[in-house]
């Protein structure tokens, strides 16, 4: 990953305080909830941005919450 160049992950599932996630090579791990952003749910893509070190999650738009 290029310094802010932003990466998507997608969250497979999520369990008690993990989650399932699919990284952009599609090899799969589990990370810890917390460190995730908040009221992150299965099918959730979250991009992460790095910039001199400061990282940055944002849930990105979910297909139901659009509108057209």
């Amino acid at each position: 990953m290029q310094d802010g160049e932003m990466e998507i992950v997608t969250v497979l599932s999520v369990e008690d305080h993990a989650a399932e996630v699919e990284l952009p090579d599609t090899s799969v791990e589990v990370w810890q909830l917390a460190s995730l952003p908040p009221e992150v749910q299965p099918g959730d893509q979250v991009g992460i941005t790095v910039t001199a070190g400061d990282m940055e999650m944002v849930i990105l738009g979910r297909l139901g919450g659009l509108q057209a």
